[in-house]
């Protein structure tokens, strides 16, 4: 199926039945259970697990199911594995492994881990949630640098070191609040090192 057939497919399925029916922030990590790609659901369930009231913190296994939950939602989180870029590896070829924080849109998301050749990214998924008038106002991604995805492998030690970090970064953010729209600018920990 083409990206086309792809985006009709989900348009015509998208009819606002099983969606969120609260306001506040929807947090979802993506993943699968291949390596790295599963700290995306590691991440939704640590957030889970602190209890922040408004925030819905679930799993998906593709970007496009995110577009069932939207309905109210004022703040998106999402939270997926990325590959680690070539100039993170040293010479060893140990990863040195970051945290990204990027603001929607931006096309940097990009670097994001899709479920397959055929399945639809987090960008088209974001674009058609705006053409169905469904995107926050607010829409924030981590990418989480990930270094092994090989079928049901567990995570590697580098990307589970990374794991307190990214949720810290994101209970931060939650702290925070809504952020104004238009800011550009990283959060001071989520690329550190």
């Amino acid at each position: 199926m083409n990206d086309s057939a792809n985006l009709r497919s989900l348009n015509s399925r998208f009819n606002g039945n099983n969606v969120m029916s609260t306001r506040g922030t929807l947090l979802v990590g993506i993943g699968s259970p291949h390596g790295d790609d599963q700290i995306g659901w590691r991440v939704a369930d640590a957030l889970r697990s602190v209890g922040f009231p408004d925030v819905d913190a679930r799993e998906a296994s593709a970007p496009s199911q995110l577009l069932d939950w939207l309905e109210g939602v004022s703040r998106l989180i999402v939270c997926d594995a990325c590959q680690a870029r070539r100039q993170s590896m040293t010479r060893s070829t140990d990863a040195i492994l970051r945290v990204h924080r990027w603001e929607w849109p931006t096309l940097q998301v990009t670097m994001l881990r899709s479920a397959g050749s055929h399945s639809f990214g987090l960008p088209q998924v974001l674009q058609l949630a705006e053409r169905l008038g469904r995107l926050p106002a607010e829409v924030i991604v981590f990418g989480v640098e990930g270094s092994q995805f090989d079928a049901f492998a567990e995570v590697s030690p580098d990307s589970v070191r990374l794991l307190e970090r990214v949720t810290s970064v994101i209970v931060a953010e939650l702290e925070a609040g809504p952020i104004p729209i238009g800011r550009t600018s990283a959060h001071p920990h989520a690329d550190g090192r």
